[in-house]
Order: structure tokens, then C-alpha cells, then sequence
């Protein structure tokens, strides 16, 4: 009998959630727990469940109530008391310890009191909780528990990978990857003393500086972490997907895939790369392993219809450090759209993604390849050997490179795979730098492959060199890359001569080959002796076939993906100056006023035209919108690059596809795609684009589904920006100071001291608002006497309305009108001492910023530059999709970052230019040249001078007509009931409504129509 069809699990779960039933006992609760497990689905017999006693050390006897595979469950009638789960847990301990001693397999256990659950795993002192499960009283479904029991558990089998079941089970807040990980960092921190270890993670975190500039910081133990259990995943996935029983293979088998090569015929899926270091760790790091293999064993991965690697991804590392770290990966219906548009002879083409991620371009090209290949009757092993030979993939993130390698596997199918027909195989997703940092030209400056530099953006100092003609088989030269690199690790210390004489034999080296490949099995051996040797070989052979790609008989004939996206300002130093070189060198570097902004991607995607695309070839890439119209993307936008004094590369560019309307749902900026084809010409980016408009209610939806919900229409775009700002106003205005973070910097009265705080001192605490992040958000408030002399009247984002200024904050600041006080001068000071000496301190444990908290505040000399102040100015905030402007009627007061401001030389110029900035008028304006983002266009500030804004002329009729209506409108505003909000952008909005429906607003828009359509004064 289905015990789930006898079983009324609602009801069941009902009952463990009412704690306050009378007939409630502990036996009914462990009655109903196990009910619950038999009849829930989670492929639990009756006969899975023990009963355990248990004669502890001390005499007493203690009874495990549920033994359920490698988890126990403790049982109690109610946890509603701290005491009765501490009970418990020291009652669980002992048995979980004794049970791994037994078995040498990791245990985990559970309290419970069938209400809330609360998960642990083993340390040597006891149990440490991991996760905890509340049901929901109001609402006691069954659901929720048992998705959460399912991930613990992991006793289910052959699971459908979807989305949905991957989250659940293996995501980041499924209790199931808190255990993995939990146990994972915990022998991190007990083995990172080991050589080899130790020099995995130093390399692992160099080539994330170089993806990712300084996005990626010097303390990041946990996502190397994190990095290690997704690579682990990934490879577990990766034997499982052929048929291997991962549950059954030595860790060592799944985390260096040497079965795949000795019984499969398959290489480069699996390798001894930066992330198999536990296996470094003796015993924990295998029952680790296994403890992974069985929690990924309950899923059928033979049907896989998905990037499956990018859901674990997504799913694993979290949203916040995925934004942090720029790591957004493209969606299935987009990525199908594109391989669509440009792979137009799949059979024919060979395709190439020199920034592939976790693979989805490839999966996707993959499957069109096999699709194809099909209909025209080839064969499955010729089409299996031949899509190798057509779609290629390279990444600098050696994550995004196991992750792709294995998306590769499943595209291709395990009845592919297993099929009796097919041959040896090599999955051709290399790890590498496609961009190539310091590289001049051709990637070859001479006849060999150079595997070396210590400038920072490479991995090591020793010359590693390769004759270029080894390059041509790639067979051959991974096998001598192995070759060397498994000979300079088991060699004597004094046979290097002999031995190298017998590799160069066996590999038959020419005479001038075995010259240079001598030299680098020198380099191998002293890397080798100074322990640092378990990872070159593997880096090698994966550089090698990038710089084969790149030589001209073997360019692609399309280029596809979507590019790092990467700031200036986010760059380290030293990719600060190769990237400036470079992107002067091609005619992309725009400086001036947008520096900061210009993006890696540009750089990328010429760089691999000028590798790896033939002519004729064609390009399409998933790109930031502002490529489309902004300065920074000028040189971009031209279609020519000189690589050379005498060479150029060229691009004819296509009309692009425009999805501002609906990338903001899955990407953190908005996008477009761009398309290209590589000539001899070149031709610039047209106005010309194609915009994709409608309600994407499902990203993860492939592009069948989605392309319906879609409208695309093509117009012209004629906001193409202006290499200058147009508007005189543009150098007089000034970002405010750095007054950041607020729990540190703006204070509010506090409580005084029975006995007064004194003359000219005050007593205050922090006032950190309601938009603190991060450390600066749970902090305690800082609180103090201080002198009132450093106390500054201060204007932030909400105490600005349009033409009113709000009562200014106040910000406690270490500066005496002139300058910033140095150490010395704030020690004069008792009681700014003492708050500033508290600030610092926690500034110094939390901030990313280099600077003191000192310099911050002042940094470019946003804060002195606003002495002596002016008295008349205008502030505006212009970080949204509106400007909000107001004339200064605080004369005192500072200025804040989130605001800009402006000297003005008369009241009636300040009105004029408030009545200007607050209109809908320049909304609309400047609305071509933005981005959108989520909920309309964003940052409307870095556009605003682009409009013909004149300086106020008091002779101009319409000048004074429009100081004459923004004086109206400050009286106007000043009459108006707003109601107090949290959201100080609601209050602006309100006053925008009042206005608009007033007699008066429309009259200001008229105005400034018609001074848009005035010339400028000289």
C-alpha cells in the first residue's frame, strides 16, 4: 500500500505545529515525525527508521528517538524554551560523535519538536547548528518542511534537475549547502597552513584580480570556499552525467576525473586544478567528498534540458556578492535568440565564446550544432567528434571553466555520449586570458609560446616557453605538457638530464624544440622543489589553446558572448595602465570626463576580433546599453582600430537589439547586443537600432516561449552623445562632500548628563538614517559630549524638494572652516577626540576604502572647496530619473555627496535655474541619452548638461519670465501639507503632482520649452 495515500500529511503537520494540543506528548510528536517521513515522498521505508538506545560514557542511559540513514533526530514535546533545545542538543551530541567514529562517514542531527527544526553538524566539541526550520503557525503546510527535510535528508532518487528542485536542494539557503559548506570551512581554516593548499588559493585569487579588478578583495577565505564546493558540484555532476555511480568512486576519482580519460575516451573535463585541495586534507576532506557525492546523488542527471551549471551558480553564491563581483550570466531565451541570428550554418561554422562563463552560449551552440548535424544525417560519433572541432569556449575565472566544461558534457547528451560509436573525445573549454593582458600585437612575438610575466595580471615569474609548431596538435602537446609536468614531480634531483632526454624521445622533439622545452622542464623542477609545482601543467595546457585559436588559420567564424563588464574606476592599478595603453593604442580611450566610466567590454570585444575572428566573420555581444550613445564608447562606435603603425582591425557594425525595456530583470544594468562583421573598412554604429519591448514574466524561459511576449520595432536613435557638455552650467557645478557613513559622520541630539554637558559642548548620538548598508546598518550608534564648533548644518538627498530646502541634518566633522584638522588638532579637542577616535576605529575595521576617514570626507577636496561658503546657491539631486532642485536658504550649511551644487550670483539666477531643472521639460529632454534601469531612467545627472541650458542673462524677457516663476513656485511649495514619509522620494513626487496640477506648472513648462529652443549665448 502507498503509505502516502493512507497518510493525511496536512493533517499530520497541522498536529506537530500544535504545540498547545492537550493530548500532546513526546511519543505522539516522534509518532507523527515518522508518519510524516514514510508518507511525504522522501523515499523513506519503515524500515529506514530506527529506534536507538544508546549506554552513554557517564552510565545514563539516553534514547535516540529517529535514525533516518546518516542524520538522527532528536525529539522533544516542545522547544518553546531556550533549555529544552540546549537539552537536547547535549543529548545529541554524543551519539553523533560516536556514530561517525563507528561508520568514518559524517552525521548530522536534528532537534526537533515537530515545529521547529533545528539542524547540526559535528565538530570536536560537540554540534554546531547549521540551519533552522519554523513552521509557519498561521499556516501550517506541508510543503516548506518537507522541501527543507528533502534537502537534509537527501534520500530521494533519480530527482529531475529542474531549476526549482536545484534551489531547493543545493542553494544557498537550503539547509543541504549550509552543511556542505559549513563542514568545507571548517577544514579550510584547520589545513590553510598547507604548502599546497596555500599556493592554490594565492593563484586562484590572482586570476580573479585579473577578471575582476578591485571588485575582488584580499580577504575572501569564504568565497574560495564557496568557489571550491561549486567546483566540487560541477565535477561530481560531471561523472554522473555518464552513467559513473559517484556514490561508489574514491574522492580522488571525482575531484582529478582520471576515470574519464583511462575508461571514456573524454578529456579535459576534469583535472587537477585549484580547487581539489581537499583532497589535502586526509580523512575530513574524504568524508567531505563523499558526503557531497551522496547529497548530488538524488538527482537523474541523463535529463538535464538546461544550463544546469548556471542554475547551481546562481543559486550557490548569492545575489549580493554576484552584483559585487559583476558575475550576471546571460539568459537562455537570449542566448538562443543570438546563436540563432548569427550561427546560420551550425554544421559549417565554428564558433567561439572567449568569455564563456558557466557555459550558456556554448550549450546552446552545442545543441544547434547536434540539431543540425541530425537533420543532415550525420552520424552520432562524427557529429560528437566534429562539434569539438566547431564550438569552443575560454574563461579567466577557472570557476566559470569547470562550470562550462561540464554544461558542455550536457549539452551533448549522456545517450550521445554512451553511444558505442563514439571516440575519443576532448572538451575544448580552455582556462585563459583572452583579452591577454601586456600582450603587443600577435600573441606570438617570436616562434614560441610565452607562458610568463610578473606584472600583476599573470600568474608566475618563471619563463615557460613552447615552440609554436608543438601548438598544431593538441593531442600531442597536452600529452608533453602532462609528459613534463608528471616527470619534474617523481624525478631524482640529479636526473634531469637523463630524464628530459627520454621526454624528449618519446614526444620526438626536434633538435631546436627540445632546446627550448628543456629550459621549461628546468623551470618545472624548481617550481617543483620550491613546492609550488601541482598546478602549472594544468594551467599550461589550458593557455595553449587560446593562443592556437588565435593564429590565422584557425581564427572563428563567429564570436559570441557576453563580455566582462568592468569600470575604470573598478580596475587595479596596474590594469588601470595596460588598459589605458591598449585602449589608446586602438582608438578607444575617450579620457576627459568619462575616464571612470569607459568599460572593459570595449577593450574585449575588439581585442577578440583582432585575435580570434576571420574576415568576414561575424560578432554578436551582449553589451552595457550605453554602448549604444555614450562618449565613453565613442572610439567603440567608429568600426576602425589601429593595432599597429600600419594595421587596423575593422568592423562593419549591424543594427543592434535594444533591451533596455526588459534587461533590467536579469541583469544589474541595462543591456543591448551588438552585432558585427570583421572587413576591411569598417563601418560605424548607425542611430539605427532594434528595440525589444513587452512583459518578460519568466527569464529562465527558453527564446521559443519568450520571442511571443516580445515586440520588436526598429527606430532611430538620435541621442548619440556630445563629446562636451553643451551647457555653460557644467563646470560650475560640484558634487558635494563624502560625508559617508553616517553612523560615524551625522549625529542628532542625544540625552544630556545630569550635570549638563558644559559650555559650547553638546550631547549627541549617531543618526544613520534609513538607507545604511552592510557593517554600518547593525552597528550601535556612537554617542558623545562634543564641542558644538564641529557640529555642521548639513544638506543630504532629503532635505531637498523641489524649490523648497527641508530643516539641513547636522554632521560632526573634524574640520575648523578651512581645512580638515590633522591628528594633533582633533586631539586638542576632549570631546571630538574621544567620538573621532571610535569612528576611526571602526572605519578602519569595515570600510574598502584605503583612505582614513579623514581623507574620505575630504577626498578631492569636496568638503574645504565649499568654504568660503556662498551666499546664494542652488543644490540639486540628480542621482534618479528626475532632477530636484532648491534655491539655499541655510547660508551655513554644508553640501552632501548625494547632492550637487552651485554658486549663484543673484537670487532671481537661482530661481530661474530651479525653475528649469525642476521641470518635466528636462526630463523628457534628457531622457535619449539614458540608460533605463529598474522603474525608468537612472542617474539623469550624468546627462543634464548635455541640454542647452543658458547662463541667466537678466535681459533676456524669457530668463526673467522663468526667475519669476520659480520665485512663485518656492511660495507655491512653501503652502503645501506634505505629509511626513520614510521615502523621501515619495515627498518629491507628491510635489510634483501638487505643481503639475496646479496653474503654474504648466506654465513653467512652457517656458522652458521654449528656451530649449533658444541658441545658446556666446
Amino acid at each position: 500500500m502507498n503509505p502516502q495515500a493512507a497518510v493525511d500529511v496536512n493533517a499530520v503537520v497541522r498536529r506537530l505545529c500544535d504545540r498547545n494540543d492537550p493530548g500532546r506528548t513526546e511519543a505522539t510528536v516522534q509518532s507523527d515525525i515518522r508518519l510524516l517521513l514514510i508518507a511525504s515522498g522522501l523515499n523513506i521505508a519503515d524500515d529506514d527508521i530506527l529506534d536507538v538506545t544508546l549506554e552513554a560514557p557517564l552510565g545514563d542511559r539516553r534514547r535516540i528517538d529517529i535514525e533516518i540513514g546518516r542524520t538522527v533526530i532528536e525529539v522533544k514535546r516542545s522547544l518553546a524554551s531556550g533549555a529544552s533545545l540546549e537539552d537536547a542538543t547535549a543529548q545529541l551530541s554524543g551519539y553523533v560523535a560516536q556514530r561517525e567514529r563507528q561508520l568514518s562517514q559524517r552525521y548530522v542531527g536534528i532537534v526537533t519538536d515537530g515545529c521547529d527544526w533545528h539542524l547540526f553538524h559535528h565538530v570536536e566539541d560537540g554540534l554546531r547548528p547549521v540551519a533552522v526550520h519554523k513552521a509557519d503557525l498561521a499556516y501550517p503546510e506541508p510543503e516548506p518542511l518537507i522541501t527543507w527535510l528533502a534537502a537534509v535528508l537527501a534520500t530521494q532518487h533519480e530527482v529531475v534537475p529542474t531549476r526549482e528542485a536545484l534551489s531547493s536542494r543545493l542553494g544557498a539557503d537550503s539547509p543541504g549547502h549550509e552543511l556542505e559548506r559549513v563542514a568545507l570551512r571548517e577544514m579550510y581554516e584547520t589545513n590553510r597552513g598547507n604548502p599546497e593548499i596555500r599556493i592554490k588559493r594565492e593563484l586562484w585569487a590572482k586570476l580573479l584580480t585579473t577578471a575582476l579588478g578591485t571588485q575582488f578583495g584580499d580577504n575572501e577565505d569564504g568565497l574560495f570556499v564557496e568557489h571550491t564546493l561549486l567546483v566540487a558540484t560541477a565535477e561530481c555532476v560531471a561523472h554522473a552525467v555518464l552513467g559513473y555511480p559517484i556514490t561508489q568512486l574514491t574522492p580522488a576519482s571525482l575531484l582529478r576525473g582520471e576515470l574519464f580519460g583511462q575508461q571514456s575516451q573524454i578529456h579535459g573535463v576534469v583535472d587537477h586544478d585549484f580547487f581539489d585541495w581537499p583532497l589535502n586534507c586526509g580523512e575530513s576532506g574524504t568524508v567531505w567528498i563523499a558526503a557531497l557525492a551522496r547529497r548530488l546523488q538524488q538527482f537523474d542527471w541523463s535529463n538535464v534540458t538546461h544550463d544546469v551549471m548556471k542554475t547551481i551558480y546562481e543559486s550557490v553564491i548569492g545575489v549580493d556578492t554576484r552584483k559585487r563581483l559583476g558575475e550576471y550570466y546571460t539568459p537562455d531565451f537570449l542566448a538562443e535568440a543570438m546563436i540563432e541570428e548569427v550561427v546560420t550554418d551550425p554544421v559549417q561554422m565554428t564558433v567561439l565564446d572567449p568569455s564563456c562563463g558557466s557555459g550558456t552560449f556554448l550549450f546552446h551552440a552545442v545543441r544547434g550544432y547536434l540539431a543540425a548535424a541530425e537533420r543532415a544525417g550525420i552520424a552520432n560519433g562524427e557529429a560528437v567528434a566534429g562539434v569539438a572541432q566547431r564550438v569552443f569556449g575560454v574563461d579567466v575565472h577557472p570557476v566559470a571553466v569547470t562550470l562550462a566544461r561540464v554544461t558542455y558534457l550536457l549539452a551533448i547528451g549522456a545517450e550521445r555520449l554512451s553511444a558505442s560509436d563514439r571516440g575519443p573525445l576532448r572538451i575544448p573549454v580552455f582556462l585563459g586570458d583572452a583579452l591577454q593582458w601586456g600582450q603587443r600585437g600577435d600573441m606570438f612575438a617570436s616562434e614560441t609560446l610565452n607562458v610568463a610575466t610578473s606584472d600583476g595580471a599573470h600568474l608566475f615569474a618563471d619563463q615557460l616557453r613552447f615552440p609554436q609548431a608543438l601548438l598544431a596538435d593538441a593531442d600531442r602537446f597536452d600529452a608533453l605538457v602532462s609528459d613534463l609536468a608528471e616527470t619534474a614531480t617523481t624525478r631524482e634531483p640529479s636526473s634531469r638530464p637523463t630524464v628530459f632526454a627520454s621526454i624528449a624521445n618519446r614526444h620526438g622533439l626536434s633538435e631546436a624544440d627540445a632546446v627550448t622545452v628543456r629550459a621549461t622542464f628546468e623551470a618545472m623542477c624548481r617550481l617543483h622543489d620550491e613546492r609550488r609545482d601541482h598546478i602549472w601543467g594544468y594551467y599550461v595546457r589550458n593557455l595553449a589553446r587560446p593562443a592556437w585559436l588565435a593564429l590565422p588559420d584557425n581564427r572563428c567564424d563567429v564570436l559570441i558572448g557576453n563580455p566582462p563588464w568592468l569600470a575604470y574606476r573598478h580596475m587595479t592599478e596596474s590594469m588601470k595602465v595596460i588598459f589605458r595603453e591598449m585602449s589608446t593604442t586602438r582608438g578607444l580611450w575617450s579620457g576627459r570626463h568619462v575616464a571612470t566610466h569607459q568599460d572593459l567590454a570595449d577593450l574585449f570585444v575588439v581585442r577578440a576580433v583582432e585575435q580570434y575572428l576571420r574576415d568576414d566573420g561575424h560578432l554578436a555581444f551582449v553589451m552595457p546599453a550605453g554602448v549604444r550613445t555614450r562618449a565613453q564608447s565613442e572610439g567603440l562606435r567608429a568600426g576602425r582600430y589601429a593595432v599597429g603603425k600600419s594595421d587596423n582591425v575593422c568592423i562593419n557594425w549591424r543594427m543592434p537589439w535594444e533591451l533596455s525595456d526588459i534587461s533590467h530583470t536579469f541583469f544589474p544594468r541595462t543591456a543591448c547586443v551588438v552585432f558585427g562583421t570583421r572587413s576591411r573598412e569598417g563601418q560605424t554604429l548607425a542611430p539605427q537600432f532594434e528595440r525589444w519591448t513587452g512583459k518578460l514574466h519568466n527569464p529562465n524561459a527558453d527564446w521559443d516561449s519568450v520571442r511571443a511576449a516580445l515586440s520588436r520595432t526598429v527606430q532611430v536613435d538620435e541621442s548619440v552623445e556630445a563629446t562636451q557638455p553643451l551647457s555653460p552650467y557644467k563646470p560650475i557645478f560640484r558634487n558635494g562632500a563624502n560625508i559617508y557613513p553616517r553612523l560615524l559622520t551625522t549625529v542628532k541630539p542625544d540625552v544630556a548628563p545630569p550635570l549638563g554637558a558644559g559650555s559650547g559642548r553638546r550631547a549627541v548620538r549617531s543618526d544613520r538614517g534609513i538607507y545604511a548598508k552592510y557593517a554600518w546598518k547593525t552597528l550601535p550608534d556612537l554617542r558623545g559630549v562634543v564641542e558644538q564648533e564641529f557640529v555642521f548644518p548639513l544638506l543630504m538627498g532629503e532635505s531637498v524638494l523641489p524649490f523648497m530646502q527641508r530643516q539641513p541634518m547636522e554632521a560632526l566633522l573634524p574640520f575648523d572652516g578651512r581645512k580638515m584638522l590633522d591628528d594633533a588638532g582633533i586631539d586638542a579637542h576632549e570631546g571630538l577626540a574621544r567620538w573621532w577616535q571610535a569612528a576611526s576605529s571602526l572605519w578602519d575595521e569595515h570600510a574598502v576604502s584605503s583612505l582614513s576617514l579623514q581623507e574620505s570626507l575630504d577626498h578631492y577636496g569636496k568638503l574645504s572647496s565649499q568654504y568660503p561658503l556662498s551666499g546664494i546657491r542652488v543644490v540639486c539631486a540628480v542621482s534618479g530619473m528626475h532632477v530636484t532642485a532648491c534655491r539655499v536658504t541655510a547660508p551655513d550649511a554644508l553640501v552632501e555627496h548625494q547632492l550637487d551644487w552651485a554658486p549663484m550670483r543673484s537670487v532671481e539666477e537661482a530661481q530661474y535655474l530651479c525653475a528649469v531643472l525642476n521641470s518635466a521639460a528636462v526630463t523628457k529632454a534628457v531622457e535619449p541619452y539614458m540608460v533605463s534601469g529598474k522603474g525608468g531612467g537612472r542617474h539623469i545627472g550624468s546627462h543634464l548638461w548635455k541640454l542647452p541650458i543658458p547662463l541667466y542673462d537678466s535681459l533676456n524677457r524669457l530668463h526673467r519670465n522663468l526667475a519669476s516663476l520659480g520665485a512663485e513656485a518656492e511660495r507655491f511649495v512653501a503652502t503645501l501639507e506634505i505629509p511626513e514619509m520614510r521615502a523621501h522620494g515619495r515627498m518629491r513626487a507628491r510635489v510634483r503632482e501638487c505643481l503639475a496640477s496646479s496653474d503654474l506648472g504648466p506654465k513653467i513648462e512652457q517656458a522652458v520649452a521654449e528656451l530649449f529652443k533658444m541658441p545658446l549665448r556666446a
